[in-house]
């Protein structure tokens, strides 16, 4: 049985492997691998930490990970358009990002996007040309997660009977274990933090002015007054998806609008718009304004 399977099985396996073999297939194959190392190449020397092609399929089937039949092919909007490797798309800037819209625009299937571009993808993934910078990481809550010696006083400033600097635990809450997870990612070396909003802790991500006036012993640090520290003294990047708040708005470098699957750019109007709200109410502006 070893004789034939060595001097006849096998050799006719190969024998049927190599005629069969889809030559042009490898080489268009080899290309797209070339293309997209060009591109991760361009992110490194940039000012940039993501980009996405023109006519990428984002929104995936239901239940699988095929691109979606009849989806809206993904389009920069022309001020942010750039052409790498030949290949006209969408370049995101290091800073910080949101990205705003309303329920089912978009916003959530870009940032799954943005988070699946640290891999590289074959052709028919329609995603074959999202690439992001490939240490980049998605941030939400745990809750219930456990955390061993983790310095969490840059978010937390007390916790009865603990250490914020030096903080373990079983069972962490929604807002320990999202500040966990940031520390945990900027210690192994993240440089592009990616956040939604349906996936984090709320008093962890925001504080109202209202509710900092009521509520005087609170021990949070909101994310909000962290994110442009984190950029501009550690170089650490975030992309948002902000659906429900205006406080980070001002903490934005760029603000995009998604609606039915389309991005724009809305930074100056969004900006406009949150100073007016402070003329009329008398809020304070959000820390990095």
């Amino acid at each position: 049985k070893a004789v034939q399977m060595l001097t006849h099985d096998l050799p006719e396996a190969v024998n049927c492997f190599l005629n069969e073999f889809d030559q042009n297939g490898l080489q268009q194959a080899l290309a797209l691998y070339r293309k997209q190392q060009e591109i991760r190449a361009w992110l490194k020397a940039s000012d940039y930490c993501a980009f996405v092609a023109n006519g990428s399929i984002l929104p995936r089937e239901k239940g699988g990970d095929a691109p979606m039949q009849g989806a809206v092919p993904f389009l920069a909007p022309p001020e942010d358009t750039v052409e790498v490797a030949g290949v006209r798309g969408m370049a995101f800037r290091k800073g910080v990002t949101v990205i705003t819209g309303g329920g089912y625009s978009g916003k959530s299937t870009l940032l799954d996007a943005l988070c699946a571009g640290i891999y590289d993808h074959v052709a028919g993934d329609g995603r074959e040309l999202v690439i992001t910078d490939d240490s980049a990481m998605k941030i939400s809550a745990e809750d219930g997660r456990s955390v061993r010696h983790v310095n969490l006083s840059p978010f937390i400033k007390w916790i009865p009977g603990g250490n914020p600097a030096d903080f373990s635990t079983e069972h962490a809450s929604g807002s320990t274990s999202q500040a966990a997870n940031i520390i945990e990612a900027i210690g192994w070396g993240v440089r592009l933090l990616m956040i939604d909003e349906d996936k984090s802790a709320t008093n962890f991500m925001i504080q109202d002015a209202v509710m900092k006036t009521l509520i005087e012993k609170e021990p949070i640090t909101p994310f909000v007054e962290r994110v442009r520290e984190l950029y501009e003294l550690h170089g650490v990047s975030t992309v948002l998806v902000i659906g429900g708040s205006s406080e980070y708005l001002q903490a934005a470098d760029r603000i995009y609008m998604m609606q039915d699957y389309l991005i724009g750019q809305v930074t100056e109007q969004a900006k406009a718009l949150q100073a007016g709200q402070w003329r009329a109410g008398g809020d304070s502006p959000a820390p990095g304004s």
